[in-house]
């Protein structure tokens, strides 16, 4: 826990750097342009992070067997069914709950970036980080690849771009006239 938070206040220290940078070239600040620039960069580090370094919830199976064992779930919807069948309640919360809210702030980003996106490529580009993410996670001893965390994941980035334009929509109505703008 301590190595992960080092590594994220290094990538937040070099983040900041670079955007000095650019602000001493370009010579003007805009907030909602750092935001904006930051959204997406700063969703890859959630999801690295998380996924290298995953929170230490109760493992039920933590004290069987001598060595961590890889699995691999190549069948989709089987790990989901496992998951909803199983008999301890932290085991759907953690893992179709947990693959699900790490991609909803990814497909947030992605809107808030890219207002005019459709939804097919965002549900893609959510798929593909998630399917990188998958395959990192063969050269990790203690991580497992599932096809269901794409199949999560990719929801994820979903429920993510609906949040976004649900937001905006009601920014954008009457009844909050101080922000009523277009968003993006």
């Amino acid at each position: 826990m301590k190595d992960l938070l080092i590594l994220m206040m290094l990538f937040t220290i070099l983040w900041i750097f670079v955007r000095a940078v650019i602000f001493a070239w370009r010579r003007e600040f805009s907030m909602k342009r750092e935001i904006m620039a930051a959204a997406i960069p700063f969703g890859f580090m959630l999801i690295y992070f998380v996924t290298a370094f995953p929170f230490p919830f109760f493992n039920p199976y933590q004290f069987v067997g001598t060595g961590i064992e890889r699995s691999y779930n190549v069948i989709p919807f089987k790990s989901i069914v496992d998951s909803l069948n199983h008999f301890y309640y932290m085991v759907p919360i953690r893992n179709l709950g947990g693959n699900i809210l790490l991609f909803v702030p990814f497909g947030f980003a992605l809107l808030l970036r890219f207002y005019r996106m459709k939804f097919w490529k965002g549900v893609s580009i959510g798929f593909l980080v998630s399917l990188v993410m998958e395959l990192c996670q063969l050269k990790l001893g203690y991580r497992s690849f599932d096809v269901d965390d794409l199949i999560l994941n990719s929801a994820g980035t979903f429920i993510g771009m609906i949040t976004f334009k649900v937001i905006a929509k009601i920014l954008q109505k009457e009844t909050f006239p101080v922000v009523s703008r277009k968003i993006g």
